[in-house]
């Protein structure tokens, strides 16, 4: 019976899910890269960063704007930080959220910029991202209402300055297992045998109980 009930916690585990993996980008790995430095596009495995045609991301350098040293803006030529930025994740993700930098509003709690959400592959929603009259404290841009989320899209910048966008964090879903999924070959092997093995182990235990029963 124990091997029955180990065999079957076995295959739960087996066929569990993974536990979602936590990402923070923040491009402090960039180092000081000045006010115009790398382009970001496939840097980080888990999300690829893309802009309108003839627009790029670029890491820029620029101490108490965003949570650290870095944050990306797009660039036409020159730093504009006006232009769409794309962000397309490798697998769906949740728990998203990301700073705007740089706002210039005078006016606090005023949209500055949107955000389309995509979930599966579908859009989903637009979010409206507020400013806070504080061009040196970033602001949070909260998703997390969101799952599965496979794509984002910044844009309608009203800022007269431009933004910036730092710190992504956000959580990988692991692949949901299929309702009609198959166990691996060998973990099925494994649990046949326990489960075999617990029910011989059942059935002489029956066999000496009713030969006691008949012997008295």
């Amino acid at each position: 019976m124990r091997r029955g009930l180990a065999a079957l916690a076995l295959l739960a585990t087996a066929l569990s899910p993974a536990p979602a993996a936590a990402v923070l980008i923040d491009f402090e790995g960039f180092g000081d890269v000045g006010t115009t430095g790398p382009v970001v596009t496939t840097q980080f495995p888990e999300v690829t960063f893309s802009a309108e045609r003839g627009s790029v991301n670029v890491v820029t350098s620029q101490p108490g704007l965003g949570a650290g040293l870095n944050f990306i803006c797009t660039a036409l030529g020159l730093i504009t930080c006006t232009q769409d930025t794309f962000l397309t994740f490798t697998s769906p993700v949740r728990n998203l959220t990301f700073l705007q930098v740089g706002d210039n509003q005078s006016v606090a709690n005023s949209k500055v910029a949107e955000v389309d959400v995509f979930e599966s592959g579908a859009f989903a929603a637009t979010v409206d991202i507020l400013g806070d009259a504080s061009f040196t404290t970033p602001n949070l841009v909260d998703l997390t209402a969101f799952d599965h989320v496979t794509s984002i899209r910044i844009h309608a910048i009203t800022d007269p300055g431009g933004l910036g966008w730092d710190n992504f964090s956000f959580d990988v879903d692991p692949a949901a297992p299929s309702p009609t999924a198959v166990p691996e070959p060998a973990t099925l092997t494994l649990v046949a045998a326990s489960l075999a093995g617990a029910g011989i182990v059942a059935w002489q235990r029956s066999r000496r109980w009713q030969r006691g029963s008949a012997a008295s």
